[in-house]
């Protein structure tokens, strides 16, 4: 049964209630498992080593990563999201680090300088440019100097790219490389790159498949080349951002 605010029209927050539900994603063991491969490639790849360093995941879901992050060592973390239901299943399966709540509000009240890593998987391109920009200013806020923030968003560049940014209705923005480096800057972060999401090698199949990506996109990166002279472009479906706040 859908829930729109009768006074404002707002539909978002009946929408995201029980947001698993109105996407069709599986909530069970299987799905915790499904965040072990990338959750694996974000730790190895771009966090401290120091497994004291306190992690904030906003829009953690069912808190998939959280879990990996957690069972690596990396105990100091919490996650906020707004679905109920996401909460729900993220405590019945051990994930009490997992807070119900608006992201603006947590990071609202939360202490400046108080993270060292905030992750932010697959949450800014649900924010309206005006709320992307007040999000990203907040969590600049709250990372300590020499943190880092982690966003994984729908690349608009990509092959297959608009699949993702209309695969969700609630989906407000798709970003590419520029784009996403460009609201960064003027959020204050710097030292920023951008990563394309190709197959990661964690089993036969998968290395059969970073293979084929890497032999059947090159024809797109040479028509790239030939348009604009330069390789430089990311075709994943999706694409990781990782930006520092500057000591």
């Amino acid at each position: 049964m859908q829930t729109i605010n009768e006074t404002t029209g707002d539909w978002r927050p009946g929408m995201y209630k029980k947001y698993s539900t109105h996407f069709q994603t599986k909530l069970d063991e299987a799905a915790y498992r499904g965040f072990v491969p990338y959750g694996s490639y974000l730790m190895h790849s771009f966090f401290p080593k120091d497994h004291l360093i306190r992690i904030v995941d906003l829009g953690c879901g069912i808190g998939g990563f959280m879990r990996v992050f957690y069972e690596a060592g990396y105990t100091n973390i919490e996650g906020i999201d707004l679905s109920e239901e996401s909460v729900a299943t993220a405590h019945a399966h051990g994930m009490t680090q997992v807070l119900q709540g608006d992201v603006f509000q947590y990071l609202e009240n939360a202490l400046e300088h108080s993270a060292d890593v905030v992750i932010c998987m697959d949450i800014l391109e649900h924010f309206r440019r005006e709320e992307a920009l007040r999000f990203l200013a907040l969590i600049h806020r709250v990372l300590k100097p020499g943190g880092r923030v982690l966003i994984h968003v729908p690349n608009a560049e990509g092959v297959f790219g608009s699949r993702i940014r209309y695969a969700d209705y609630t989906h407000e923005m798709a970003y590419t490389q520029k784009s996403i480096a460009q609201v960064l800057t003027f959020s204050g972060f710097a030292s920023i790159s951008s990563y394309e999401d190709k197959p990661l090698l964690h089993n036969i199949t998968a290395i059969v498949r970073r293979g084929l990506w890497e032999i059947m996109t090159l024809p797109i990166r040479f028509l790239h080349l030939v348009e604009t002279g330069s390789w430089k472009v990311r075709l994943s479906q999706n694409i990781l951002a990782v930006a520092f706040k500057s000591v």
